[in-house]
């Protein structure tokens, strides 16, 4: 879970496995169908930009969780992930 404002992000152990609200969790939207199951997820200074880890890939979405890029890296297993 992170939350940014009024936008909060939820991680969640199914398919798509992010819930997404940008109203302070009044509405929620599914997002991140394409992802796989993750362990963690950070929103940046501005809530439309998000990094996502996977079991030991990153993914980055900046327009608010809607689309998701993969860092080409291949990590060792992702714990936890932070904008820094």
């Amino acid at each position: 879970v992170d939350a940014m404002g009024s936008t909060i992000v939820l991680a969640l152990e199914r398919r798509p496995p992010l819930m997404i609200s940008h109203d302070a969790g009044t509405t929620w939207t599914e997002r991140g169908s394409g992802l796989p199951t993750g362990k963690a997820v950070v929103i940046g200074e501005n809530p439309d930009h998000m990094l996502y880890g996977a079991r030991n890939r990153l993914y980055v979405s900046r327009n608010g969780g809607v689309f998701w890029r993969a860092l080409g890296v291949e990590l060792p297993e992702i714990v936890d992930v932070a904008w820094d």
